[in-house]
């Protein structure tokens, strides 16, 4: 069988990473070491259906194109210290930048010049709006109020990235 994009050992995709005209780029890496955040990106198929369905409305909307890092590694296995991110329910997100730098040179925290709450906050909403999310963690309290609904809450470390957590239903 063609294999298209590689699949771990629970039946779970890895995210495309270079898509042609993609909203989206790839960032991050596992144990410290460059060029393999791709091993982090396992998503089940309902975070894997939100991501392309967010990242074609954000499309809509911005031509700059969001940040997605850890989702799980293969097997869901525990990695790099995280508590979360082993059933491939949960993505962390880069806030948007004012500029369109991408990649891994382009971390922004919320303390930035170059972070752009208005731009973040509208990405951020596009997941709150959605069913299936359970919660959404990022520092930012003027994002937070903006959404409203304790949709977005505070998270130790949550200043450079958000969190989305899907419900779980295994």
């Amino acid at each position: 069988m063609l294999e298209v994009q590689p699949m771990d050992r629970r039946g779970y995709f890895m995210l495309p990473q270079a898509p042609e005209g993609a909203g989206y780029y790839v960032y991050g890496n596992v144990g410290g070491r460059p060029h393999t955040g791709h091993l982090a990106q396992y998503a089940h198929p309902s975070l894997m259906s939100l991501i392309l369905c967010i990242e074609r409305e954000w499309q809509a909307i911005d031509d700059r194109k969001f940040g997605i890092g850890n989702i799980s590694i293969d097997g869901g296995e525990e990695y790099d210290g995280h508590a979360t991110h082993r059933r491939g329910i949960e993505v962390d997100i880069r806030p948007v930048r004012k500029d369109k730098v991408t990649g891994q040179v382009a971390r922004v925290t919320r303390f930035d010049d170059v972070y752009d709450r208005e731009a973040t906050t509208k990405l951020i909403q596009l997941f709150a709006w959605h069913v299936t999310v359970r919660v959404i963690y990022f520092n930012d309290e003027k994002v937070q109020r903006a959404i409203g609904g304790g949709r977005v809450r505070y998270a130790m470390r949550h200043d450079d990235h958000f969190h989305v957590e899907l419900r779980w239903r295994p």
